[in-house]
């Protein structure tokens, strides 16, 4: 049946709005509660301190936008991050923040109006000449219609209920001062992850800072227990991490991926697993080593069966991907899949490939995403493969990641890629934008 689908499907429909100024992130969300999704663009000015949100009607179905049916809003205050909140079932407002204040917005017809000021101390900039969306902050874990928000501070997280703090958690942040030529401030968001499958009220939630995975739990998120996690290299060049759950009791398990190295690129992932409530061992279950390259994990489910698996982007950086790049403007990005294999990942991966495409020049960013763009519930893979082409590749049956090329699509191909259900059906549908580049002022809806 999955094959038959592929070749019963119609050609994706494609929109492009012409905006201005350079855009910056996109939201689809129901502003008006019409049960329809709108489109919120954010956008800045040349040198990114003038803000603007533009909102974007959706008209019929299927979709469309017009410049006709939409608003816009002017941001007078400085802004760093905006995002959207939930309030009293359905009613949606727009949080503008800094590191000093949150300004509450919500929607009335064709305009934003200002509900409140909330004057709270925080770990966002002031103004960012780059500002951006965060989608992982606003969750309702007490399940009575009304979001929660989670409040990076240089202490730890700040949790807010109905505009008022009610509870701070404590831990390590990776928060430094490097001295230079200028001196430089680094701070390094922790990853918030809601525990939504546990049968508590309220959930829990997992906040993961430096060395150390913290659950907040209990009435008002009171209770915290801390759980040290050792990395192994302790003269680390460069670290990040994700949270999944990969054995699918509920508990996020922790995926440390270090690199050391500048022209000798050493790269080591390391999974702690959790073995319970609340518990994890001393060392990793699950050990990769790569020479030479640059890796990007993904955790995601990609065979439907509630148990993340991981997808490994690697960028090698040898002679061959070196004299494709210079004389032929290429380069290849391989992909490796580990699937969970009961309680764990298999040590070696289940399948691997490699993907060809142009090379960006300057800032442009390669356009991929993977996500289930057919409706059949495995996931598939879109990505820039070349300057103007999107390739969408579909997954099979397997459930692998084991893909075959299914749709190119002539458009501009670097930028951002966003996901997201916009039309009545299984398919999940792509926006696409560019802050960089010639195409800054495009963007791109790909409706399957």
């Amino acid at each position: 049946m999955g094959c038959l689908y592929v070749f019963l499907f119609m050609e994706p429909e494609i929109m492009t709005l012409n905006l201005v100024p350079i855009i910056r992130d996109v939201i689809v969300e129901d502003v008006n509660l019409d049960n329809k999704k709108d489109l919120i663009v954010f956008s800045t000015e040349e040198d990114g301190y003038e803000k603007k949100l533009s909102i974007y009607y959706q008209q019929s179905e299927p979709p469309k936008f017009d410049e006709k049916f939409s608003f816009s809003l002017q941001i007078k205050e400085p802004c760093s991050v905006i995002f959207i909140t939930r309030i009293e079932n359905n009613h949606n407002f727009l949080v503008i923040a800094n590191s000093e204040k949150f300004h509450i917005y919500r929607f009335e017809k064709n305009e934003m109006v200002l509900e409140r000021t909330i004057q709270y101390s925080n770990a966002f900039s002031y103004n960012a000449k780059e500002p951006v969306v965060m989608r992982d902050i606003s969750y309702d874990l007490d399940d009575d219609g009304t979001d929660e928000w989670f409040i990076p501070t240089p202490r730890g997280v700040t949790i807010f209920k109905n505009f008022d703090p009610l509870s701070e958690i404590d831990f390590h942040i990776f928060h430094e001062i490097y001295s230079g030529n200028n001196m430089t401030l680094f701070y390094q968001f922790p990853v918030i992850y809601p525990l939504k499958k546990s049968k508590e009220n309220p959930k829990p939630v997992a906040f993961l800072g430096d060395k150390e995975i913290v659950f907040a739990y209990g009435e008002n998120w009171k209770l915290t227990k801390k759980i040290k996690i050792e990395r192994k290299n302790p003269e680390k060049w460069d670290s990040t991490y994700r949270l999944g759950d990969i054995n699918n009791d509920g508990f996020p398990d922790i995926l440390f991926t270090e690199t050391q190295g500048t022209i000798n690129l050493r790269t080591t992932l390391y999974m702690y697993i959790s073995e319970g409530e609340y518990k994890y061992p001393a060392n990793p279950q699950f050990e990769y080593k790569i020479k030479g390259a640059v890796a990007l994990p993904v955790l995601k489910d990609i065979n439907n069966n509630n148990k993340d698996d991981l997808i490994l982007f690697n960028i090698p950086l040898g002679l061959t991907n070196f004299i494709n790049f210079f004389l032929r403007g290429k380069m290849s990005v391989e992909t490796k899949v580990f699937l969970s294999d009961s309680n764990s990942l298999s040590l070696k991966p289940d399948y691997q490939t490699t993907m060809t495409m142009d090379a960006p020049d300057g800032k442009d960013q390669i356009a991929y995403a993977i996500d289930d763009f057919s409706g059949d519930g495995i996931l598939d893979i879109a990505y820039g493969q070349s300057h103007n082409t999107i390739q969408i590749n579909i997954g099979l049956q397997e459930g692998n990641l084991k893909t075959k090329q299914w749709i190119k699509l002539n458009i501009p191909a670097f930028g951002i890629i966003r996901t997201s259900y916009i039309n009545d059906n299984k398919n999940k549908d792509i926006i696409i934008y560019r802050p960089t580049g010639e195409n800054k002022e495009r963007l791109d809806i790909i409706l399957f």
